[in-house]
């Protein structure tokens, strides 16, 4: 009896004493700054570590370009406007001429023995209506037979005119400064009114046509300034045309770029590009590798961000231009701390441990 009761006493004193010292502990300010450290520590360990980037947005033009080729600015079918047989070439096949230079002849048959015979009425015409006029001022003649006569001389002037211009068009001439490119007819062959005879080109200046897509061509403008890449060659020039409807069968919309070329360097049918500015807007310049088809978000393509309260934001993007070293984006802040590393593993809206890259040796 006296054993249990040493036994029991020997328990009291342990259970006060742990009492105590936990008591102590408890009230120790210091130990429980510890044991938050402590904890803290634990949780920071277990969130996943990325590595990130800081980024800044730069002013960018993404440069559009677009595949076409060279063609004449005006190509022009020239039709005889009198009938006959063909006499003379005058000018050479794919020589350059200049506005009003001939070209071909036609035979003018009787026209200059009718535009003699015109003239001739037109003086008969003219005298006649003088003698109307003073027999009309005289009392002598009513006012009908002096409208009568002035129609006549009306109508010889027009003849003599009609004849002149039938004439002159039996030389047919370069209706402007370009290229007499292929004629359609030979010497000795008959043409009528209408037939097409000759086929004439303006090669300076010259221009490009391309096609553009509903989102290209949402990106340029006319008179935007442009460059032309033929071959090796690059030519400065501006956007003169932009088609307003869509080609019913592929979608797309005629461009057409100007530029000079005063030595017809070029000729028409050249495979050449259109490079074309776009406005201005800020991007960030990322590598290819970082951006990524998240299934997280729909199989949007963009990037994933670190926040300041570090958690992961998801912000779809869209390429807008490409450099040597990379891929120009736009769709992000101006600042933003962009995952390079371990993207793939964590998802929008998770807190993270951010690791600079800079940090990294």
């Amino acid at each position: 009896m006296k054993k249990n009761l040493i036994i029991a006493t020997t328990i009291a004193i342990l259970l006060t004493a742990w009492m105590i010292i936990g008591s102590i502990n408890a009230e120790d300010p210091n130990n429980a700054q510890t044991q938050n450290s402590q904890a803290s520590e634990t949780e920071e360990k277990e969130l996943p570590r990325v590595r990130v980037r800081d980024s800044e947005a730069q002013a960018y033009a993404a440069e559009l370009i677009l595949r076409g080729k060279t063609e004449a600015s005006r190509d022009s079918v020239i039709k005889a406007e009198v009938g006959g047989q063909i006499l003379e070439i005058l000018a050479p096949r794919g020589g350059s001429v200049k506005k009003g230079d001939p070209l071909l002849k036609i035979d003018p048959q009787n026209l200059p023995e009718k535009l003699e015979e015109a003239k001739a009425l037109l003086d008969q015409r003219t005298l006649e209506h003088q003698a109307a006029k003073k027999l009309q001022s005289s009392g002598y003649q009513s006012e009908t037979r002096l409208a009568e006569s002035s129609a006549l001389l009306a109508a010889a002037k027009n003849l003599v005119a009609a004849t002149e211009i039938a004439l002159e068009n039996t030389v047919v001439r370069a209706p402007f400064d370009g290229v007499f490119n292929d004629r359609l007819v030979e010497v000795g062959e008959f043409v009528s009114i209408g037939d097409p005879i000759a086929r004439f080109l303006s090669l300076d200046p010259m221009i490009i046509t391309a096609e553009a897509t509903e989102i290209e061509v949402q990106k340029i403008h006319q008179d935007t300034p442009a460059v032309a890449q033929i071959g090796k060659k690059s030519v400065e020039g501006r956007i003169r045309y932009i088609s307003r409807s869509a080609n019913e069968a592929v979608r797309t919309y005629t461009v057409e770029m100007e530029f000079e070329n005063p030595k017809l360097t070029f000729v028409a049918g050249l495979t050449a590009d259109i490079i074309a500015t776009t406005e201005t807007q800020m991007a960030h310049k990322v590598t290819p590798a970082i951006l990524a088809l998240s299934a997280d978000t729909d199989g949007e393509l963009g990037l994933k961000v670190v926040t300041e309260e570090q958690t992961v934001e998801f912000y779809k993007t869209e390429i807008i231009g490409t450099a040597n070293d990379g891929v120009w984006v736009s769709g992000l802040p101006d600042q933003a701390r962009i995952i390079t590393v371990g993207q793939g593993f964590v998802l929008p809206g998770a807190k993270v441990k951010a690791v600079e890259e800079s940090s990294i040796q």
